[in-house]
């Protein structure tokens, strides 16, 4: 005699069958489904005759079973729920659900009726927040560390070419100045890497079609690539405009590039496909990776070795690499990703092993008239002397003020914005010039700026920045007086910022 047969349930099939999820009532003592639902017919895949009689078990993967028998044999009587389980369907493919089960007995007999919701999406959702929630914390992380490394890297670089003013004729200290010199250089280049991830890098975003930043992107590409890799181009003619750092981007794609050469050793092909494509309400819903709206979108795609579910869902993150030490710092994509997040931007990836790896970086469209229009650079008051110099840093204060009183500027100082206006105060003549560190403790350096030059407009600024605030689109476009330098510099890089502020001024 079949469980079915045992276990009339006839009487009760109206019930579960007007149930919009699937049900499945379960044999309390050897955990045999005795009766589904169509619900769970049309969920599991299965027909009622495979589906009566077969192990609950069974509608779990087999890896997950040895867990679902223990859980099972500790079951309170009365209510249960777990969620996010995942089951698995007739064909193999797989789901998450919540189960909702509670102890019975019909005809006499003790059954448990367990009721599933399928969630998939609900917990992809839920990775892709926390994922998107790790890569801020790490993001915000390595900003800070960033910011305060230029700070240092500042006073570094700007005291090394001082020195090589001093003491460059003798032959030891030029050699061992240089090599200071050249360490100092590749920490600020480690941390753009990290500001770029963080998305606080200084961008110069200008409006072009994408697809001719990629057309001057394979040039170099083809200079760049090993002979055994295969490039390839498929650009469409109507791209749409993005506003992005075509230099910035362009360092994207050649970071992309050399990773799937090194996951092509033996040969294979580098596809670079531009294509306009419009997300609609419906597809950001089925797919939340990307909003709705109008995309020109770039696929990287390579036929190399391909990644595993583990290193996809890892591989934006800074210091993560499956090269040996010392051939991978890890900070190339987590890179790509801040550009792209900067830029306003997204960036997905689908790989698989053996399967090769396609990025898709989509871009917002823009107007091709939305380019900024430079403003024309005015003729400035000669003979500035004074200089206010107001950063948090005391080395970088020092330092800065020293090139300047090489320059011939009389500078004073303050750490603060607030501690600046107090000077002022005391002052019986304003500064010709403001050099002015953009973050500060208490008031910024932008709102310093401002409240001086309403008193004393022809004031020259002179901003500095270990990193750009994401969304201020003042610092985009800081002409008519105003320039920005980024951290650190060099003491010929603060010399031709001063000489455009005067000029502009």
């Amino acid at each position: 005699m079949t469980p079915s047969e045992l276990f009339v349930i006839e009487d009760y099939r109206q019930v579960y069958e007007a149930v919009a999820l699937p049900v499945l009532i379960i044999d309390h003592a050897s955990w045999v489904i005795l009766a589904v639902n169509d619900a769970a017919l049309r969920q599991y895949g299965y027909t009622r005759e495979e589906f009566v009689g077969m192990s609950v078990l069974e509608v779990r993967p087999p890896e997950g079973q040895a867990e679902a028998r223990k859980v099972m044999s500790e079951l309170p009587h009365g209510f249960w729920k777990a969620t996010a389980v995942q089951h698995q369907r007739k064909d193999g493919s797989r789901f998450n659900a919540d189960v909702w089960s509670r102890d019975t007995v019909v005809d006499g007999r003790s059954v448990r009726i367990a009721t599933i919701h399928e969630v998939t999406e609900r917990v992809q959702l839920q990775r892709e927040l926390q994922q998107a929630q790790k890569m801020e914390v790490v993001g915000r992380l390595a900003g800070g560390v960033a910011h305060d490394f230029n700070n240092a890297l500042t006073a570094i670089i700007s005291g090394s070419h001082l020195l090589l003013g001093q003491y460059g004729h003798d032959p030891e200290a030029r050699a061992d100045l240089e090599a200071i010199l050249k360490s100092a250089d590749r920490a600020a280049l480690l941390t753009r890497h990290l500001l770029a991830f963080s998305r606080q890098q200084v961008m110069r975003s200008e409006v072009f079609p994408l697809a001719a930043i990629v057309e001057r992107c394979v040039e170099l590409l083809e200079r760049v690539l090993e002979p055994h890799i295969e490039l390839r181009s498929r650009n469409d003619d109507g791209s749409w405009s993005v506003q992005i750092d075509a230099i910035q981007f362009e360092q994207v794609i050649v970071n992309m590039a050399v990773n799937a050469q090194d996951a092509m050793p033996d040969g294979g092909t580098f596809i670079l496909d531009t294509a306009n494509i419009s997300v609609s309400p419906q597809d950001a819903l089925q797919d939340p990776t990307v909003p709705a709206g109008d995309y020109a979108v770039l696929s990287v795609s390579d036929t190399g070795a391909g990644m595993d579910e583990i290193t996809r869902a890892r591989v934006f993150e800074p210091f993560f690499t499956t090269k040996p030490p010392p051939e991978g710092t890890g900070l190339g994509l987590s890179m790509a990703y801040g550009i792209v997040r900067q830029s306003g931007g997204y960036i997905t990836v689908e790989s698989a092993p053996g399967s090769g790896t396609t990025f898709r970086i989509y871009l917002p469209r823009v107007s091709s008239d939305s380019a900024d229009t430079p403003t024309a650079a005015a003729a400035g008051p000669a003979g500035v002397r004074t200089v206010l110099v107001v950063d948090g840093d005391d080395e970088v204060r020092r330092s800065t003020g020293r090139v300047l009183t090489g320059l011939g500027y009389k500078p004073s100082y303050a750490a603060s914005a607030e501690e600046a206006l107090r000077t002022l105060d005391g002052s019986a003549t304003a500064p010709d010039l403001l050099v002015t560190a953009l973050s500060l403790r208490g008031m910024d350096g932008k709102t310093l700026a401002d409240r001086l030059q309403q008193a004393v407009p022809a004031l020259g600024v002179l901003f500095l920045s270990g990193y750009a605030m994401e969304g201020d689109d003042d610092l985009r476009d800081v002409t008519g007086g105003r320039r920005l330098l980024k951290k650190p510099f060099s003491v010929e890089s603060l010399i031709e910022a001063v000489r455009q502020v005067n000029n502009e001024g």
